[in-house]
């Protein structure tokens, strides 16, 4: 599972958004970082450790008018 450092000031949904598909996946992120729990908002230099995602979940699907 790859580490991030976080940025001074950043959130966990904020982690989730960039590093995952969205902010729905702020649990897994939480989930693995339970020693930080305490924290809402990061200080600079935090490691965070960030679930893989699969690579089905990494391939967006196309809207409805593209699928043709």
């Amino acid at each position: 599972m790859p580490d991030y450092i976080s940025r001074q000031g950043e959130a966990w949904d904020q982690i989730a958004l960039s590093r995952l598909s969205g902010e729905h996946q702020m649990g897994d992120v939480l989930a693995l970082n339970v020693d930080e729990l305490d924290a809402l908002l990061l200080s600079g230099e935090t490691r965070v450790s960030v679930p893989e995602q699969a690579a089905a979940e990494r391939v967006r699907s196309l809207p409805p008018w593209e699928r043709m």
